[in-house]
Protein backbone atom coordinates (compact mmCIF):
# COMPACT_ATOMS: atom_id res chain seq x y z
CA UNK A 1 0.00 0.00 0.00
CA UNK A 2 2.90 2.20 0.90
CA UNK A 3 4.24 1.74 -2.64
CA UNK A 4 1.16 2.63 -4.33
CA UNK A 5 0.76 5.89 -1.99
CA UNK A 6 4.17 7.11 -3.06
CA UNK A 7 3.23 6.03 -6.58
CA UNK A 8 0.90 8.74 -6.64
CA UNK A 9 2.36 11.53 -4.61
CA UNK A 10 5.55 11.03 -7.59
CA UNK A 11 3.21 12.50 -10.23
CA UNK A 12 1.89 9.42 -11.91
CA UNK A 13 -1.57 8.53 -12.41
CA UNK A 14 -2.98 4.35 -11.70
CA UNK A 15 -2.25 2.65 -14.52
CA UNK A 16 -6.21 1.99 -15.03
CA UNK A 17 -6.82 5.31 -15.41
CA UNK A 18 -7.60 7.89 -18.26
CA UNK A 19 -5.17 10.39 -19.96
CA UNK A 20 -7.79 13.25 -19.93
CA UNK A 21 -7.18 16.73 -19.72
CA UNK A 22 -8.43 16.61 -15.87
CA UNK A 23 -5.69 13.91 -15.51
CA UNK A 24 -3.05 15.97 -16.92
CA UNK A 25 -4.26 19.09 -14.72
CA UNK A 26 -4.51 17.58 -11.47
CA UNK A 27 -0.56 16.32 -12.71
CA UNK A 28 0.74 19.62 -13.50
CA UNK A 29 -0.62 20.87 -10.12
CA UNK A 30 0.53 18.45 -7.90
CA UNK A 31 3.98 18.84 -9.34
CA UNK A 32 3.82 22.62 -8.96
CA UNK A 33 2.72 21.97 -5.75
CA UNK A 34 5.61 19.68 -5.02
CA UNK A 35 8.31 22.35 -6.65
CA UNK A 36 6.86 24.89 -4.26
CA UNK A 37 7.70 22.85 -1.42
CA UNK A 38 10.71 22.65 -2.19
CA UNK A 39 12.09 25.37 0.41
CA UNK A 40 14.98 25.55 2.94
CA UNK A 41 14.04 24.58 6.10
CA UNK A 42 15.08 27.19 8.86
CA UNK A 43 14.96 24.75 12.12
CA UNK A 44 12.43 26.93 13.22
CA UNK A 45 9.24 23.97 13.58
CA UNK A 46 6.36 27.24 13.61
CA UNK A 47 7.98 28.93 10.52
CA UNK A 48 9.31 25.57 8.77
CA UNK A 49 5.34 24.50 8.87
CA UNK A 50 4.13 27.46 7.35
CA UNK A 51 6.03 28.14 4.58
CA UNK A 52 5.35 24.15 3.74
CA UNK A 53 1.62 24.08 4.66
CA UNK A 54 1.58 27.48 2.08
CA UNK A 55 2.30 25.76 -1.01
CA UNK A 56 0.69 22.54 -0.33
CA UNK A 57 -2.61 24.66 0.31
CA UNK A 58 -2.11 26.37 -2.82
CA UNK A 59 -1.65 23.07 -4.23
CA UNK A 60 -5.31 21.64 -2.89
CA UNK A 61 -6.70 25.32 -4.35
CA UNK A 62 -5.14 24.16 -8.15
CA UNK A 63 -6.67 21.05 -7.83
CA UNK A 64 -10.16 22.56 -6.77
CA UNK A 65 -10.01 24.97 -9.57
CA UNK A 66 -9.64 22.21 -12.00
CA UNK A 67 -12.63 20.01 -9.88
CA UNK A 68 -14.70 23.00 -10.35
CA UNK A 69 -14.45 23.28 -14.38
CA UNK A 70 -14.04 19.36 -14.75
CA UNK A 71 -16.22 17.63 -12.58
CA UNK A 72 -19.44 16.66 -13.49
CA UNK A 73 -21.12 16.14 -10.00
CA UNK A 74 -22.35 19.37 -8.54
CA UNK A 75 -21.22 18.10 -4.76
CA UNK A 76 -18.01 18.33 -6.16
CA UNK A 77 -17.86 21.14 -7.78
CA UNK A 78 -19.01 22.76 -4.38
CA UNK A 79 -16.52 20.95 -2.34
CA UNK A 80 -13.57 22.35 -4.22
CA UNK A 81 -15.31 25.49 -4.26
CA UNK A 82 -15.12 25.62 -0.93
CA UNK A 83 -11.78 24.48 -0.69
CA UNK A 84 -10.38 27.39 -2.62
CA UNK A 85 -12.15 29.53 -0.27
CA UNK A 86 -11.04 27.59 2.74
CA UNK A 87 -7.29 26.98 1.76
CA UNK A 88 -7.71 30.98 0.71
CA UNK A 89 -8.20 31.84 4.38
CA UNK A 90 -5.79 29.62 5.58
CA UNK A 91 -2.67 30.92 3.35
CA UNK A 92 -3.72 34.26 3.78
CA UNK A 93 -3.57 33.16 7.93
CA UNK A 94 -0.22 31.60 8.03
CA UNK A 95 1.89 34.86 5.75
CA UNK A 96 0.05 37.13 8.25
CA UNK A 97 1.76 35.39 10.83
CA UNK A 98 5.03 34.82 9.13
CA UNK A 99 4.94 38.72 8.63
CA UNK A 100 4.17 39.38 12.22
CA UNK A 101 7.15 37.53 12.70
CA UNK A 102 9.91 39.08 10.38
CA UNK A 103 9.45 36.24 7.68
CA UNK A 104 9.12 37.10 4.32
CA UNK A 105 7.49 34.83 1.45
CA UNK A 106 6.94 34.70 -1.91
CA UNK A 107 3.59 35.20 -3.18
CA UNK A 108 2.16 32.51 -4.71
CA UNK A 109 -1.25 31.65 -6.49
CA UNK A 110 -4.16 33.64 -8.31
CA UNK A 111 -6.05 36.26 -6.96
CA UNK A 112 -8.86 35.51 -4.16
CA UNK A 113 -11.76 33.83 -5.07
CA UNK A 114 -14.90 34.91 -3.61
CA UNK A 115 -17.79 33.11 -2.97
CA UNK A 116 -20.40 34.97 -5.62
CA UNK A 117 -24.44 34.72 -6.08
CA UNK A 118 -23.44 32.39 -9.21
CA UNK A 119 -21.60 30.09 -7.59
CA UNK A 120 -22.93 26.79 -6.95
CA UNK A 121 -25.50 27.40 -9.50
CA UNK A 122 -25.47 24.22 -11.60
CA UNK A 123 -26.87 21.83 -9.09
CA UNK A 124 -29.73 19.53 -10.62
CA UNK A 125 -33.26 19.87 -8.43
CA UNK A 126 -32.73 16.93 -6.25
CA UNK A 127 -28.90 17.93 -4.80
CA UNK A 128 -27.57 14.52 -3.60
CA UNK A 129 -28.83 12.38 -1.21
CA UNK A 130 -29.67 11.90 2.01
CA UNK A 131 -26.48 9.73 2.97
CA UNK A 132 -24.36 11.86 0.92
CA UNK A 133 -26.16 15.18 3.07
CA UNK A 134 -25.29 13.07 6.73
CA UNK A 135 -22.59 14.90 8.15
CA UNK A 136 -21.44 17.18 5.43
CA UNK A 137 -20.30 20.78 6.67
CA UNK A 138 -22.22 22.52 3.99
CA UNK A 139 -24.87 20.96 1.20
CA UNK A 140 -24.96 22.46 -2.40
CA UNK A 141 -27.47 25.25 -2.81
CA UNK A 142 -26.31 26.32 0.81
CA UNK A 143 -23.84 29.70 -0.96
CA UNK A 144 -24.87 32.65 -1.66
CA UNK A 145 -28.62 33.64 -2.31
CA UNK A 146 -29.78 34.39 -5.69
CA UNK A 147 -30.26 37.84 -6.18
Amino acid sequence: MAQGHDHMHMGHSPKDSADTPATREFEASHQQMMKNMAVPYTGDPDVDFRLQMIPHHQGAIDMAKVAMRRAKNPWSRQLAESIVVEQQREIDQMQGWLRSHSVTTASIGDPTHTISPNSFRSLPPEPGTRDEAAGATWVPGSGAPVQ
